[in-house]
């Protein structure tokens, strides 16, 4: 069972603390290697539902109390914002077989008008911790990384028909901190990349503190993963990647539903077990195009009832092109998720909740210098629901410039 969060952990900042604080003393001694680069980009975007909203008009069968069932108009906001990211990463020699190794990671949308300012969302990661180096072959090496991690996630819960910030439908309070949350934990990771056979594992462990929003139950809970990849040559221009991720999200506070689709604190606490597999397959068409073809599939087990259990699919393929100072890449993926004992809107006698979708990514770049390039991306997301309070197609174009040092 999960234990109550009450506050970060501060293992994972100590550590990451004492990881970059030892790159950074040591980047000038003698006879050290080091490396410490940094990057930053930033642009211009335009976001044509900035909500997530319907697209049309629906009748909400889960709206309180159950039996009146209003038909809602959603209102599909659009906007400007300025898409951003900044990476440090540091790295310090401490012997020829030890790193030390830290970075620093945030990224995130400002929206422009203040009418969208709910949409606004960013992310900041640290991590740090040391890479041991257990063999090499020529250039190649087997690596183990132990370290820390800690990321804050900020974002508002908002009525996706209206882009308000969301209130308890009971008592009226203000519940849009609900998703907002600090992450601290512990990873590791080996990478065997000395035989004709490249693979590695690799586990985390972290404690996710989330707002408490009082009125409705808090988010708090554990979630910890053990994975392992592998990748081998079929052809010589051709690769194929595997990959087998065990993942359990267990919940502190928030508690499951029954077979009827009910939320009761009365229900066992919210356990999840997530099994994920990949597969990718690499092509080297030219020395200027690469291709990948890609399918996942993962299988959610809900722990009470299995209401929420899911199977989600997911397909499709990326185009990659560089030549001289241009790149581009061009990707398009459908997934489709089923709930084989969920109702839409969670309410008995609705239709299976099932869930599908298209994403297009298409994103250029020209390198101007050295150091900086312009660029230019677009994202379309297509979401088809039998929950219609989650049906929306959403486009954004952006442009901008980025540097790396």
């Amino acid at each position: 069972m999960a234990m109550k969060i009450n506050k970060p952990s501060h293992l994972a900042t100590c550590i990451i603390a004492m990881a970059i604080s030892a790159v950074a003393a040591n980047s000038h001694a003698a006879g050290d290697q080091g490396m410490f680069k940094w990057s930053a980009s930033a642009g211009m975007g335009y976001d044509s539902n900035a909500y997530q909203a319907p697209g049309a008009p629906y009748v909400d069968y889960a709206a309180l109390p159950i039996g009146l069932n209003p038909t809602i108009t959603p209102s599909v906001e659009s906007g400007y914002f300025v898409p951003y990211e900044i990476e440090v990463v540091a790295e310090q020699n401490r012997d020829r077989d030890i790193r030390f190794a830290g970075s620093a990671t945030a990224d995130g949308n400002l929206y422009l008008d203040s009418a969208l300012a709910n949409a606004n969302e960013y992310n900041f990661r640290l991590r740090g911790g040391s890479e041991f180096v257990l063999a090499r072959a020529g250039k190649s090496e087997n690596v183990l990384y132990v370290g820390a991690l800690l990321g804050k996630h900020k974002q508002l819960y908002v009525d996706h028909d209206s882009g308000l910030a969301k209130t308890d439908t009971v008592s009226g309070s203000d519940i849009s901190e609900r998703y907002s949350y600090i992450g601290t934990g512990i990873e590791a990771k080996y990478e065997h990349r000395t035989g004709k056979i490249d693979y590695g594992f690799n586990g985390q462990y972290i404690l996710n503190n989330y707002e408490d929003p009082v009125v409705v139950s808090q988010l708090d809970h554990t979630y910890y993963t053990v994975g392992a990849d592998a990748s081998l040559a079929l052809l010589a221009k051709t690769r194929l990647s595997l990959s087998f991720d065990h993942a359990v999200r267990d919940y502190s506070d928030r508690h499951s539903r029954d077979t009827q689709g009910r939320y009761s604190s009365a229900n066992p606490l919210l356990l999840y077990t997530f099994n994920a597999v990949g597969a990718t397959l690499h092509n080297r068409i030219s020395s200027d195009w690469l291709l990948y073809l890609d399918f996942d599939h993962t299988q959610r087990t809900d722990d009470y009832v299995n209401y929420n259990d899911y199977k989600e699919s997911r397909y499709g393929a990326r185009v990659l092109f560089e030549k001289g100072r241009y790149k581009a890449r061009l990707a398009l993926h459908h997934w489709g998720r089923d709930y084989p004992n969920g109702f839409a809107f969670d309410v008995a006698g609705q239709g299976a909740k099932t869930f599908s979708g298209n994403k297009l990514k298409f994103k250029a770049e020209m390198e101007q210098s050295t150091n900086a390039s312009l660029w230019t991306e677009i994202v379309y997301n297509v979401q088809n629901a039998t929950d219609l309070r989650y049906d929306y197609d959403r486009t954004q174009i952006m442009a901008g410039m980025s540097w790396t040092y």
